[in-house]
């Protein structure tokens, strides 16, 4: 199952010649809207079961038939992380109820410190709607090497404090978790809402 998700390491080479091409026939009018990154194949997100931010078990098989928003995170994050979930709470509040067919999935890299409670008061910061994971660091070190996802610790500070270097697209798949896109956390907020809407009409 790991070799099967090996293209996780090809998606920022593929933006570049994928997200040019669909540029160019956007804006000449050939073709409706491409997500900047779009992934080739038939390839299904695998399923997992973690805690979510209520201590209840969640298993991704549980939000089949909807599209899904993945992205592997953490609480504690100074950076990335505020700024790709304000994008995707500004999606869930635009979309209104045409979101009810998108589940978001915000995994912790940080399972010694994101508790199913620091979790929730987290992600409500964005939206209530996000799904939050966690789980022992055996069982997110089961999930990360499932996805190919990269994640690392560095060394606490003399206060304990450190911070976890980590993969940072959204994975995006449609209704039959067949992931199709990746977005990069600087893409813009339109790119956000305009590749869901992608994802919600496969």
């Amino acid at each position: 199952m790991r070799s099967k998700f090996l293209f996780f390491v090809a998606v920022a080479v593929l933006a570049v010649a994928t997200g040019a091409v669909a540029a160019l026939l956007t804006r000449g009018g050939l073709t409706g809207y491409e997500p900047p990154i779009t992934i080739p194949g038939e390839r299904v997100l695998p399923d997992f079961t973690l805690t979510d931010q209520n201590g209840r078990p969640f298993s991704l098989s549980s939000v089949k038939g909807k599209a899904v928003l993945m992205y592997f995170g953490y609480t504690n994050c100074p950076d990335v992380c505020p700024l790709v979930l304000s994008k995707v709470g500004k999606v869930i509040r635009e979309l209104g109820d045409r979101g009810d067919g998108l589940a978001v999935i915000f995994v912790t890299v940080d399972p010694e410190r994101d508790t199913p409670e620091a979790l929730k008061r987290y992600v409500s910061y964005y939206s209530p709607k996000i799904i939050a994971l966690t789980g022992t660091p055996a069982e997110i070190e089961k999930v990360m090497t499932l996805y190919n996802v990269y994640a690392k610790k560095h060394p606490p500070d003399e206060k304990g404090n450190y911070i976890v270097d980590h993969y940072a697209l959204v994975l995006g798949a449609d209704k039959n978790h067949v992931l199709r896109t990746a977005l990069t956390p600087d893409a813009s907020p339109e790119d956000y809402r305009k590749t869901v809407e992608w994802l919600l009409k496969k």
